[in-house]
């Protein structure tokens, strides 16, 4: 058993030197962060809804670069990443995962104010930013009907016109490198920016039956992007961003092989899947304009337009077994152009915008199947012994299916805040959108040779449980609209303090389902959102703090289950309630100190009524009742040139379930990220040592999956402990 006492002494002890050295300083102001949540910059004290914002200092000190580190600074978010392919984005108990070209998002993802909701382009790696804003609740006046929960939005950092330069490098265990850096510079009129980061690690689970261990990556990323300001009341910014992952794929491992080392996953050699080893193979460009005009002192014109495409292969062994029984790949690509028209508007108490946009989402979802068929039959039970016969004959059965989809809308929308005097001001917002989707399906099985044998008919592997349309396509389409306003007032309660109302609507648009033969029309999801708050500076403004209580409910609350032929398909599972609290907050001790910290409450279950069926009472999927996270921020000097540095985050999550039936459940897990180095006290140059996941804590990040619906559920472990060194130097 390992001694964790000197593990827990050290940090803490660090922290204790820390704090005794902060207090023996003056206090300083905590810097009010400027968010744009409410489509204009303004403080994050005078948003009426729930915000939680991150500037680019706070998540580099951090090393902040994937969405599930920003989830443990943000209470009511949970970001599971299964690959970088596949993410499942949670904000208050509800998840948004769904990867098919057909579904919707509940979760907006933005990108420099254009919206990449869509699962299979969402992803991006998170480095040189200005800022990050986490917005909570129902957002469709704000954010468009992809945000029936909340958004997610991230701001690049701008080109400057003074030259900046920074160089970062890092090695650790599991032979993990990481390179980063950006460089700036320019003239009054015209700046640019290139900013590159580039990651890898081999895997950490021990795979015997390929070449490269799993769960691991390699990934890179540039973006250049130049600003244009011919006048003090005109700017343009364009920036193009372009990644590539070829991670070395997903360890999706049977229960009895799930923290042992000794996994056996692969797939075989195939004229269908597209690759012939577990693995992923991603490529995503991204370019994104905007412009931004002063008319006069009251009014700026703004316009964002944005085209993403993205290509996304990954191969998966699905049964977590040595033998071939669930081979499968994904092939995805897709395209999203959005447009956005915005006029702000700002007085002595009338401000506010009104605007029009237009998004089109263009998707194509490929699945590949490849395997043995006897190894097949004999683990689906159809034939004798069971997945460990051998097999007497190799018989290649290789299949595919199909989704398509062509998603159009426009909306029309707009927002206004009024003061009715200099402490109440009240806000109210209206969007209307009309949306176009057309959706297909097709497939292409193969008739079983051994099925044929036995059964005398042309079935094919998977005997129906898989809608075979022998390559013909079924496609249908349909047309939406939806009316969502929000209503919030915000009251000053004194310099410092503000507290608020909400009161929104938000709707999953409706969708049309291709797995019985025939499309069919899945309703829209309804949720209404209640909730009250508080924010603010305390003791001097050195900590800032909020405080947030909500209730939702949700109408033809719907659900992704694992039908006959292991595929993910929407179905309702009725009325739903939500009802949460949620607190965050920093301390700005001395320039030498922060603590910072939050805690979520979440009760989200589907209703215990009869009418709700066989989910009634359960809890929602990946969503813990009960986490939060406590961390600091550290620097004081050790001699006239250096400083010594440290952070530490500490995060605990409750058990949590991983599908709505409540079969899959992860015990309560707290994890600890620590560091500790030297630094000049200029700031030019730093050195350090990480470790991530210092205790070595085993825990889950899903289970059940694919195949589950073959009586083969699988798990993928979270990881393990890792450590390393970085050093980053700047010039200016």
């Amino acid at each position: 058993m390992k001694s964790i006492s000197p593990l827990i002494a050290f940090p803490v002890s660090v922290l204790s030197l820390a704090v005794s050295s902060a207090f023996a300083q003056d206090a300083v102001l905590m810097e009010e962060i400027v968010v744009t949540a409410q489509k204009r910059e303004q403080s994050i004290r005078d948003v009426p809804v729930t915000v939680s914002a991150f500037d680019g200092d706070f998540l580099k000190a951090l090393d902040v670069s994937r969405y599930d580190e920003l989830a443990d600074l943000t209470p009511g978010l949970t970001v599971q990443q299964q690959s970088v392919n596949n993410n499942g984005y949670v904000i208050r108990g509800i998840t948004s995962d769904a990867g098919e070209a057909t579904s919707a998002p509940r979760v907006s993802v933005y990108l420099n104010g254009a919206d990449v909701s869509r699962s299979r382009a969402s992803y991006f790696e998170v480095y040189d930013m200005e800022r990050v804003e986490v917005v909570k609740g129902p957002q469709a006046t704000l954010f468009g009907t992809a945000s029936s929960v909340g958004a997610m939005s991230f701001f690049t950092a701008k080109p400057e016109q003074d030259f900046s330069a920074e160089i970062g490098i890092g090695f650790g265990d599991y032979s993990a490198r990481k390179y980063s850096g950006h460089i700036t510079g320019g003239s009054e009129v015209l700046q640019g920016r290139l900013a590159v980061f580039a990651k890898q690690r081999d895997g950490y689970v021990e795979n015997n039956s390929a070449e490269d261990d799993l769960n691991g990556y390699d990934r890179l990323s540039f973006r250049p992007s130049i600003r244009w300001t011919p006048s003090d009341d005109l700017s343009v910014d364009i920036v193009y961003t372009k990644e590539r992952a070829t991670d070395p794929g997903t360890a999706f491992l049977n229960q009895n092989l799930v923290f042992s080392d000794n996994a056996a996953l692969s797939v075989p050699d195939n004229n269908i899947l597209g690759l012939n080893d577990v693995g992923v193979d991603r490529n995503t460009k991204d370019i994104n304009v905007r412009v931004s005009w002063d008319m006069n002192d009251q009014l700026t014109l703004n316009y964002i337009g944005s085209n993403r495409r993205y290509d996304s292969l990954e191969a998966f062994d699905a049964d977590g077994i040595p033998q071939e029984f669930l081979n499968f790949s994904e092939d995805a690509h897709g395209e999203i152009n959005s447009h956005e028209m915005r006029l702000n508007f700002q007085g002595d108490r009338l401000s506010g915008f009104a605007g029009v946009s237009q998004f089109e989402d263009e998707a194509e979802q490929r699945v590949g199947y490849s395997g043995d068929e006897f190894l097949f039959l004999a683990c689906a039970g159809v034939l004798p012994g069971g997945c460990q016969s051998p097999s007497p004959i190799k018989l290649v059965y290789e299949g595919e299916y199909k989704n398509k989809a062509d998603n159009r809308s426009r909306s029309v929308f707009g927002d206004i805040s009024y003061a009715l005097n200099d402490r109440l001001e009240l806000s109210a917002g209206l969007r209307w959108t009309t949306e176009d989707r057309w959706s297909a399906y097709s497939s292409n099985l193969p008739v079983s040779v051994l099925l044929q044998q036995a059964t005398t008919l042309p079935l094919d592997l998977f005997a129906g449980r898989i809608l075979n349309t022998q390559g013909q396509q079924v496609e249908g389409a349909l047309d939406d609209h939806s009316l969502l306003p929000r209503l919030a007032i915000n009251y000053d309660l004194t310099e410092a303090h503000s507290a608020y109302l909400t009161l929104s609507k938000g709707q999953r648009s409706k969708v049309l389902q291709m797995d019985t033969g025939s499309p069919v029309s899945i309703d829209p999801e309804e949720v209404r959102n209640f909730e009250v708050g508080i924010k603010g500076f305390l003791g001097g403004d050195g900590i800032s703090y909020s405080a947030a209580i909500f209730y939702q409910d949700y109408e033809n609350f719907r659900v992704r289950v694992l039908n006959d032929g292991g595929n993910f398909v929407s179905a309702s599972a009725g009325n739903a309630t939500n009802i949460g609290i949620e607190l965050e907050g920093q301390w700005q001790i001395s320039e030498a100190l922060r603590l910072f910290g939050n805690i979520g409450y979440i009760d989200a279950k589907v209703d215990e009524d009869k009418k709700n069926g066989e989910y009634a009472g359960n809890r929602f999927r990946l969503q813990p009742k009960l986490s939060g996270a406590l961390g600091y921020l550290a620097s004081w000097p050790v001699s006239d040139l250096l400083s010594l540095t440290s952070s530490a985050t500490l995060t605990h999550r409750s058990s949590v379930f991983f599908d709505i039936a409540n079969t899959y459940e992860e015990d309560a897990i707290s994890l600890l990220k620590f560091k500790i180095g030297i630094a000049s006290k200029r700031g030019d140059w730093s050195v350090e040592l990480y470790a991530d996941n210092l205790f070595d804590k085993e825990y889950l990040i899903d289970a059940g999956n694919t195949g589950a619906s073959f009586g083969l559920p699988t798990y993928i472990q979270g990881a393990p402990r890792s450590y390393g060194l970085q050093m980053r130097k700047s010039f200016n």
